[in-house]
C-alpha cells in the first residue's frame, strides 16, 4: 500500500510540472532511447538529464541506464558501462539483459570470470538467451587461451564453448555468428573438417563476414586444400578487414605461393 501511494504521489507531481519541463523530459527520453539519428554524446547528455530529473518509473530508469551503459560500452568506457549496468540490476534483479550487458563489459575489459558469472545469471533468468550462450562461449575460449586453470585442464573450456555454441545454434539455426565462432573453436582443437563445415554454414548465412572466409582458409590449409584456401583468403580481402588482418592474410598467401589478387580471369576477385 505504501509503495502504491508513493507511485501515486510521483504521478501527481509529474502532472503538475510546467509544460516546458515535461516537453524537455520527453525530448531527452526520445534522444536517450533513440536507436539512430542521435550522436553518442547527445545520448549521454539526454540519458543523464532523464536520470537527474527524478520522478521516473523503475521501468524507465532501467531503460535509460541500459541505454547510457550501451553508449559507454561502445565508447570502451567499460567501468562506466559497468556502473550503469549495476544500476539496471539493482533496480530489477530479474533483468537478464542487465546481467548480459554487464557480462559483455567485463569480457571486453578482460575480467573473464566475472563475465562468465554474469552470462550464467542471464541464462538462468532466460534459458533461451542465444547471445548469452554465444558470448559465454567466447569467454570460455578466452579463458582457454590465457587462464592458468585452462593449462591444468586442457580442452575443458573449449569443450564448454562448443556446448554453448551447440545450444545457441539449436535455439537459432540461422545464427551465422555462432557457426563462425564454433568453426574457430574447432580449428583451435584441430578438428579442421568440422571447422570447414561450420565456416561454410556461416558463409551461407552471411556471405559478408571476412573472418568466416579467412577462418575457413586457415582450416583448408591444414587439410591440404590450398587452392580453396587461396580463394577464401582473396575473398576475405574484398570484405571489411583491418590493416593488421590484411597484412596477415598477405603473408599467408605468400606462404601459399599466391598473390593477394588473382590473375585476370572472368571470375577474378579484385582487392578493394
Amino acid at each position: 500500500m505504501r509503495a502504491l501511494a508513493a507511485v501515486a504521489l510521483l504521478a501527481t507531481a509529474t502532472t503538475t510540472l510546467p509544460d516546458t519541463i515535461r516537453a524537455q523530459q520527453s525530448d531527452d527520453r526520445r534522444r536517450c532511447l533513440a536507436s539512430e539519428g542521435v550522436t553518442p554524446e547527445r545520448k549521454l547528455d539526454s540519458c543523464t538529464a532523464v536520470i537527474k530529473s527524478g520522478g521516473q518509473t523503475v521501468q524507465w530508469l532501467v531503460a535509460v541506464f541500459t541505454s547510457r551503459g550501451n553508449v559507454h560500452l561502445n565508447n570502451r568506457n567499460y567501468d562506466r558501462a559497468i556502473d550503469d549496468y549495476n544500476e539496471t540490476i539493482r533496480l530489477d534483479p530479474k533483468y537478464a539483459v542487465g546481467f548480459y550487458n554487464r557480462g559483455l563489459a567485463y569480457l571486453r575489459k578482460g575480467r573473464i570470470d566475472h563475465a562468465i558469472e554474469d552470462f550464467d545469471a542471464a541464462i538462468r533468468l532466460n534459458p533461451k538467451y542465444t547471445n548469452a550462450f554465444v558470448n559465454r562461449a567466447l569467454a570460455y575460449q578466452e579463458k582457454a587461451q590465457w587462464d592458468f586453470d585452462a593449462y591444468l585442464a586442457e580442452g575443458m573450456y573449449e569443450d564448454r564453448a562448443i556446448q554453448d555454441l551447440d545450444k545457441a545454434i539449436r535455439l537459432d539455426p540461422n545464427n551465422a555468428t555462432a557457426f563462425g565462432f564454433r568453426g574457430f573453436v574447432h580449428s583451435r582443437m584441430r578438428r579442421y573438417d568440422r571447422a570447414i563445415q561450420d565456416f561454410g554454414e556461416a558463409i551461407r548465412l552471411d556471405p559478408n563476414v571476412a573472418t568466416s572466409f579467412s577462418g575457413r582458409a586457415y582450416a583448408l590449409r591444414f587439410v591440404g586444400q590450398y587452392e580453396r584456401a587461396i580463394a577464401d583468403y582473396r575473398k576475405a580481402l574484398t570484405l571489411q578487414f583491418d590493416d593488421a588482418n590484411r597484412s596477415q592474410i598477405g603473408k599467408m598467401l605468400e606462404q601459399l605461393g599466391a598473390d593477394a589478387e588473382q590473375d585476370a580471369t572472368p571470375t577474378a576477385v579484385k582487392k578493394q
